[in-house]
């Protein structure tokens, strides 16, 4: 009797033990995080988010409120449990995927369906080579409307002219198609200029190149993003550093008072060339989102909003000189460079990119029509006034996403100290400041001497 009272209270004693062992483990766990971090509610809106679906208002807050939960909750644990997370996650999700009956697809292929842009875009290209097909054989009858239009059809059949083409395709393969098709428009017509030489019919033969280049490389794009899924940051990259490369090669010929198609031609395949290797360089050393894309292409455009501004200005003081073209082209490079630098680490979704392009061309318009009101007869002021505006919208909003994303990230601050810091101020009434000094000059006065600049740009390195 004495020894089985003492079992009992040793496993009495064993048991307490144990409970308080259990207990003070505390109740932030690594599998506790794990199941929070899998409630169904909250991976099917962050599935509708990772796709591109739009949230709604409500969706979104409690996304931005229980992924703030979740932060707090993975910093509160231990560093063993968060080392046990590292560890156990893939497991427990694997385990997790063979008992549950809810599949969250890393995909949607199999719901595409084709938008009514998308629709336009396929139409229109069919009917750019249609009207080529008008040009070469010199049609000038019926066909000149019938040909355009029936080949604008023939584009817009194809997923029933041949199906098997179009078989698990995503939104991401009809982006790079797209992007194919524009950047052989381009590379082709100047293959086409290149060709044609000095020849009289270098503008026909220009027409054609850009119709097989388009078809080309847009067929090209297409298969190969159904092989390699490029992420869709990746495509927007590339396709504006083709068009960049481009632009700055034609640049730099007409920097150079080039009169000569074929020479226009070659300069814009070598700089689009280039501006591909330098795209595809920079996509693969960090994944930028298709949001980080569209800001660095909005930063660009900017830019070179502003290049065209001074450019403008400095001709219009009287310093001639052919080199005013690399001006635009060089701050189309420079804005290129700071978006992708300051997008690092941010990971501005499809939205927040799409919402900042979106509002900063309503702020450049803006800017034009303010000028316009103030009846201006500068090109400088209508450049300054839209460019200054669409980047200082632009840079609020940024700045707002960018808080918002670290947030829920739980990394204010770390993504900061290796960008390149830069501060651009624009103060396009300086210009007429600048027309009164002139005006007041003479060779007695230091008028002359005096100048505000419209543009201000330091860096920190």
């Amino acid at each position: 009797m004495k020894t089985t009272l003492k079992l009992i209270l040793l496993l009495a004693i064993f048991c307490i033990t144990a409970n308080f062992s259990v207990q003070s483990q505390g109740i932030y766990t690594a599998r506790g995080y794990w199941e929070e971090s899998n409630k169904p509610t909250y991976k099917q809106i962050k599935h509708k988010q990772a796709v591109g679906d739009t949230l709604e208002a409500e969706e979104l807050d409690y996304l931005n409120d229980f992924e703030l939960f979740l932060s707090n909750y993975y910093n509160k644990m231990s560093s063993e449990e968060q080392d046990l997370y590292q560890k156990m996650k893939t497991q427990w999700d694997r385990e997790s995927n063979k008992g549950s009956s809810v599949i969250y697809p890393a995909d949607q292929s199999n719901d595409f369906e084709w938008r009514g842009r998308d629709r336009l875009v396929s139409i229109g290209y069919g009917i750019w080579y249609g009207a080529s097909l008008v040009s070469l054989f010199e049609i000038d009858n019926a066909g000149v409307v019938g040909i355009p239009m029936i080949t604008g059809g023939l584009w817009a059949l194809g997923p029933l002219i041949n199906p098997k083409k179009f078989e698990g395709i995503d939104r991401s393969v009809i982006r790079a198609n797209n992007s194919g098709r524009l950047l052989g428009l381009v590379y082709g017509g100047s293959l086409g200029l290149l060709v044609a030489g000095n020849s009289s019919d270098e503008g026909k033969i220009a027409f054609i190149g850009s119709t097989i280049g388009s078809i080309g490389l847009g067929e090209y794009a297409f298969q190969l993003q159904k092989k390699k899924r490029y992420s869709e940051g990746h495509i927007e990259i590339m396709r504006h550093h083709g068009l960049l490369g481009s632009y700055v090669g034609l640049s730099a010929i007409a920097a150079g008072d080039g009169d000569q198609g074929w020479v226009y031609g070659l300069a814009s395949l070598l700089g689009g060339a280039t501006g591909l290797y330098v795209g595809n360089i920079a996509s693969r050393k960090y994944p930028y989102t298709k949001g980080d894309g569209r800001y660095a292409i909005n930063m660009s455009n900017v830019s070179v909003g502003l290049g065209f501004a001074i450019a403008n200005e400095i001709a219009y003081s009287g310093s001639e000189g052919s080199g005013l073209a690399l001006i635009p082209a060089g701050f189309g490079v420079l804005g290129t460079y700071l978006g992708q630098r300051k997008t690092q680490g941010v990971n501005l979704s499809a939205k927040q990119g799409s919402t900042i392009n979106y509002a900063s061309t309503g702020a450049a318009l803006v800017g034009v029509g303010i000028a316009a009101l103030a009846e201006s007869e500068s090109a400088t002021v209508y450049l300054a006034l839209g460019s200054s505006f669409a980047l200082i919208t632009q840079e609020l909003l940024f700045h707002k996403y960018k808080n918002e994303n670290l947030r829920f990230q739980g990394n204010i601050g770390k993504t900061e100290k290796k960008n390149l810091k830069y501060n651009l101020e624009v103060n396009p009434e300086n210009y007429f400041l600048n027309q009164q000094l002139q005006a007041k000059a003479n060779n007695f006065s230091n008028y002359a001497q005096l100048s505000s600049p419209i543009v201000n740009l330091n860096f920190t390195f």
